[in-house]
């Protein structure tokens, strides 16, 4: 038996390659870009009015007199998105919309609540400084200005501002292919109806929605029996098809935990059997064929959880460097709590905020397999090996989920 960070160390001195893949932006929410991504475009494309107004050439209003400047105002009216297809008269004002592309040598505009009309003249007084109330061409973004990094998860944000800049396309990471394998003859699927002594597969939707989330796609999510060669079935057909493959239960010693030697048909190759954690003590990981990471996931659902969190997304993380959904932050105990072991422990917890501090507060029911903490637990609080007893006010490490 391994510690945790021994565990985790090894975990992550593994790797894997995910190919780039170039893909329709409008089909990019939630995916990872693989590179920097620079703008087409100038945006603004063009000098335009920053309001409703009227476009003038600022030089032509330096020659204002005692009684003001007198500019006749062109018939014409410029709408957002469009100009003057003939110039204007520079000694004339033009009337212009939010949006619309001043007329050539035009670099300033005057806003309607601002301008003295007489006679179908604008009357200019003082003189107007140059690019008054204009929004330059490129002033906010430049073509070939880097507007998305490597890395960056596409977001509603972002999306916008992609297509605001002429982007159709968009090179991202792969989603990583993932089988999920559960084992027990206690596991019902999903459609199935309730069995006396039965349990619905929870541990292999509850993976299955966690990878999607964390730049995975499920290539498979079976429910196998205790059956050695049910279990080597569908491992064969995860090597073929995975990158990560993730079993659930059937990782400990007992009569019906066929999964290790099933993996071993298939070329696994174990890297450490045990972690010192509570809960998921069983949590075992190897490679086949030296490539493909296999987390041996205990069954109870949140040891199984846990792993998931503080061992698969990390090493998720790690390939495509995807902000993280679970944020590791301190907060402080709001609970006092016994500790009589030596391993690290991981509890789930409620974090809140209180009078500008970060608490948070153990579930009322502990175990590994105590199910309803998921629906009260918006946290994992870590209590290190070396700890004996957790009072109030405590800091410590708090996974934000």
């Amino acid at each position: 038996m391994i510690s945790f960070d021994e565990a985790y160390n090894l975990i992550n001195s593994t790797g894997i390659y995910l190919k780039p893949e170039n893909i329709p932006l409008l089909n990019a929410f939630d995916r990872v870009s693989y590179n920097d991504v620079a703008s087409k475009v100038n945006y603004p494309a063009e000098d335009n009015s920053a309001m409703d107004g009227f476009a003038v050439n600022s030089s032509i209003t330096s020659k204002v007199n005692t009684g003001g400047l007198k500019l006749e105002i062109d018939k014409k009216v410029i709408y957002a998105g469009g100009g003057l297809k003939t110039p204007a008269r520079q000694d004339s004002a033009v009337r212009i919309m939010t949006g619309g592309y001043l007329p050539e040598t035009f670099d300033a505009v005057i806003p309607l609540e601002d301008a003295v009309v007489a006679d179908n003249r604008l009357i200019i007084s003082p003189p107007v400084k140059p690019n008054k109330n204009v929004r330059k061409k490129g002033e906010d973004i430049k073509s070939g200005d880097i507007i998305l990094n490597k890395n960056a998860r596409l977001t509603p944000e972002n999306i916008s501002l992609l297509v605001s800049c002429n982007i159709k396309k968009i090179r991202v990471f792969e989603k990583i292919p993932v089988s999920v394998i559960s084992t027990g003859n206690e596991i019902l699927n999903f459609n199935q109806k309730p069995r006396h002594g039965k349990i619905y597969n929870s541990n292999g939707i509850l993976a299955e929605n966690f990878l999607l989330q964390n730049g995975c796609a499920i290539v498979n999510n079976v429910v196998c029996k205790d059956n050695l060669k049910e279990i080597e079935d569908a491992l064969s057909y995860a090597v073929k098809t995975s990158k990560i493959i993730i079993t659930s239960a059937g990782a400990s010693f007992g009569d019906k935990d066929f999964t290790e030697k099933a993996l071993e048909s298939v070329g696994f190759k174990i890297k450490f059997r045990q972690v010192a954690i509570k809960p998921a003590k069983p949590f075992s990981f190897g490679l086949i064929n030296k490539k493909i990471p296999v987390f041996m996931l205990p069954g109870n659902p949140i040891a199984f959880y846990t792993c998931l969190a503080v061992f698969v997304k990390p090493f998720i993380n790690k390939h495509i460097k995807i902000n993280s959904r679970m944020q590791i932050i301190k907060s402080r105990a709001s609970f006092e709590y016994i500790k009589n072991n030596k391993r690290r422990e991981f509890i789930p917890a409620h974090t809140f905020y209180k009078d500008g501090i970060v608490y948070s507060e153990i579930y009322k029911k502990l175990g590994p397999a105590m199910i309803s903490s998921l629906g009260y637990m918006n946290s994992i609080i870590s209590i290190p090996e070396n700890a004996s007893k957790i009072l109030t006010d405590e800091l410590l490490d708090t996974y934000l989920i």
